[in-house]
Formats: structure tokens, C-alpha cells, sequence
């Protein structure tokens, strides 16, 4: 596998103020939605913020069933009466899209997803589970019966590390390899409606609101487009370019936008203009005004309180109604009091909570996921659901 650089820029300086923790609570500068009830996408909405509307669903939680596989298994889609994963090979190269029984964990139907290394990541919509390789093959799927509705090789790239994501008849995916390149895809046909030039294109799944669609990659180079014409809306530069990249969160009119080195920028989402900063390692979540950041093991909530568990905190946090769940590396599972940070429950699945990688392809991203009663973690090669 190729390795990719970071280079400094000669555009301007990143103007922000990096390294403070600066969301206080009530951070969102506009009206929250309910949020969804159903995950479609990376931390379960095409906003990846990580929060469930799902009422039926309160802790204690009780196992409902478990499946492992021979490889390390991605984030779930929960839709219906199914829930989707993407799962790497054991013996080669490629990995698979299973369709599950959400009520047994039985496997209903799957497809063989061919390619280099073993990543690809899914999305749904309408209907259909879209599947992207490493190089760059999209593929939908009927998400009733499995059949491949069509497949389409997206020209011009051959580096993909970004989940896609779908909403109203268009999937968005990020390529690299020379440069970047964002992609929006006909649900329909699969062809490409329009493309857009970003600085290398990795690891960045698309989050989108009403209107936009925002990517991130390393340095914290940021965008935001048009969902509809591809047109740049506005782009937040720094001081270095390269490979690498991470999934921005959509939330309350604000685009937080993470970077290990350079840091968290906090970004209005009309304009661009930082707001402040952040501390998080994987994608916050957000219940209501909220916010829930878990950096170096340790999960922050926006309103004061903070959680360390066992020492071994991993997972990007997500909210269902009142609680938030995260994962930790001995595989204990904590539900917690999103007002108070108390814990309202925990279990031990049986092996490691994997945190998300995003900077690798050695197996599909990974994370958490809820929908109708039902919480789907992750962990190594083993897919666990929980009921209430």
C-alpha cells in the first residue's frame, strides 16, 4: 500500500485558535430536528451525528443474538427488518455485504464484494445498500432480495477509504490517488451527476445537511458544496496538505472538523467562518444541544461531566433518546445518562470493542448502530445486537 505525505502549503496560515476544548453547551446556532430512526449511514445518519430518535429502545438491555465472522466486521446499517454490514475476507483480498435478519441474526442474503485490500463500506437509501471499494467499484443492491441493480466503476481515481453516503436519489463518495475527487452518483443508474477536485480525498465520508455536502482531509483542508450542482460553497484552508482525512459531523448549522495534528476546527456551515475549536478523537455525537466528545479515552459531554470507565474508551459515541452508549478495548459496554453521565447500564460483549480507523484499509470502518430496539455493536470479528 502507498504511503501519503503531508506537505506545507504556501497558501496563508490556518487562522484558529487550535488546541482549546471551545463547545460549550447549547454550541448549535439553529433549530435541532427529532433525528432519525433508522441508520443509514456511518454513525447512523447522513449527518453522522450520531444520534437515534428511536424511543423503543432503553437501557437495561438484554443480548439478542450474536454472529461472528472470519474478518473484522463494519459499522451496521439498520433499516426495516435488516441490518447491513460489510465484512472483511479472511483467506484474500475483498470482503462481503451480508443482509442479516435483524429479529436472529441469520443471514438473509449476501454478495461478494471483489478488491484491493479489505475495505468497503455501504450506505442506504430508497430502497438499495451502496457498497464502494478500495478501487473505487460502487455497486447497489436491492436491500429486499441482494440483486446488484447496477455497478459503476468512478473514473479518474484509485484510492477510495471513504464510506459513502446516500440521500434523495444521489450517493456521494470520495476518491484519491492523484488529488481528489468527490463524487455524486445517480441512485438510479449510476452515473456520475457531477465530480468535484478536493486536496487527496481520503477517509472522509460525506456528511450532508438540507442543502450541502461537506468533506475533510488532512490538515484540516475543509469543504462544503452544493448537494445539487457540485458548486464549492466555501473552503476552509491551513498550512499543509497530504494524504489522510476524517469524517466531519453536521450539527445545528456547525461543521466539526477534525485533524490530529493541526487540530479540531468548529465551522459555521453557511459560511466556513471557525467558530472555535474542539478536543475528540473519533466523531462527536449530539443529543439535542449536547455534544459528546471522547478524546484520549476519555468522554466529555458539552453540559460538564466526563466518563472514563475502564480505562479503555475507543468508540465514537452515539446517542438514542436519553442515552449515550460507548465502547471500550477490554469490550465492556457502557449505556450512560446523556444529563448527568451517570452509567444506566453496561455489559461485556466477549472480546474488544474496536475503535473506528480511519486512516487504514485492513477492514471496513467500524462503529456502532441502533434502529427500532435494537443496538448493533461491532466488536473484532463478532456482530452482538442488544434489545430492551
Amino acid at each position: 500500500m502507498r504511503n501519503r505525505y503531508r506537505l506545507a502549503l504556501a497558501a496563508a496560515p490556518l487562522t484558529a485558535l487550535l488546541g482549546a476544548f471551545a463547545v460549550p453547551a447549547g454550541a448549535a446556532t439553529t433549530a435541532v430536528p427529532a433525528g432519525p430512526t433508522s441508520a443509514t449511514a456511518y454513525q447512523i445518519s447522513i449527518a453522522h451525528a450520531g444520534y437515534s430518535a428511536d424511543t423503543s429502545i432503553a437501557p437495561p438491555l438484554s443480548k439478542k443474538w450474536s454472529v461472528s465472522f472470519g474478518g473484522g466486521v463494519s459499522y451496521p446499517l439498520i433499516v426495516g427488518n435488516k441490518v447491513f454490514v460489510t465484512v472483511a475476507n479472511a483467506s484474500g483480498y475483498g470482503t462481503e455485504l451480508y443482509a442479516l435478519s435483524s429479529s436472529t441474526g441469520k443471514t438473509v442474503w449476501s454478495q461478494a464484494i471483489a478488491g484491493t485490500y479489505f475495505w468497503s463500506n455501504a450506505a442506504y437509501d430508497g430502497g438499495q445498500v451502496f457498497v464502494v471499494n478500495y478501487d473505487g467499484l460502487l455497486k447497489a443492491f436491492n436491500a429486499t432480495t441482494g440483486a446488484q441493480n447496477w455497478s459503476e466503476q468512478l473514473p479518474g481515481q484509485y484510492s477510495f477509504s471513504s464510506p459513502p453516503t446516500a440521500s434523495n436519489g444521489v450517493v456521494y463518495v470520495g476518491g484519491a490517488g492523484s488529488g481528489g475527487t468527490l463524487y455524486a452518483v445517480s441512485e438510479t443508474s449510476g452515473s456520475v451527476l457531477w465530480t468535484q477536485s478536493v486536496e487527496n480525498g481520503d477517509n472522509s465520508s460525506p456528511a450532508l445537511n438540507a442543502s450541502s455536502v461537506f468533506v475533510s482531509y488532512a490538515c484540516g483542508l475543509t469543504y462544503s458544496f452544493s448537494r445539487t450542482t457540485g458548486s464549492e460553497q466555501w473552503f476552509s484552508n491551513s498550512s499543509c496538505e497530504g494524504g489522510g482525512g476524517k469524517t466531519v459531523v453536521v450539527h445545528g448549522g456547525d461543521v466539526y472538523a477534525r485533524d490530529p495534528d493541526l487540530g479540531n476546527k468548529l465551522l459555521n456551515a453557511k459560511t466556513g467562518a471557525l467558530l472555535g475549536t474542539f478536543a475528540a478523537g473519533p466523531a462527536p455525537a449530539f443529543d439535542g444541544n449536547t455534544g459528546l466528545f471522547l478524546d484520549n479515552g476519555t468522554l466529555t459531554a458539552s453540559s460538564g461531566w466526563t466518563f472514563t470507565g475502564d480505562g479503555g474508551l475507543d468508540t465514537a459515541p452515539i446517542a438514542v433518546g436519553d442515552t449515550v452508549y460507548v465502547g471500550s478495548s477490554t469490550g465492556e459496554l457502557y449505556g450512560l445518562n446523556v444529563s448527568d453521565g451517570s452509567v444506566v447500564w453496561s455489559t461485556n460483549v466477549g472480546t474488544a470493542i474496536n475503535g473506528p480507523d480511519e486512516q487504514n484499509v485492513s477492514q471496513p470502518l467500524t462503529g456502532l448502530g441502533t434502529r427500532r430496539g435494537l443496538l448493533v455493536v461491532p466488536a473484532g470479528d463478532t456482530l452482538v445486537a442488544y434489545s430492551g
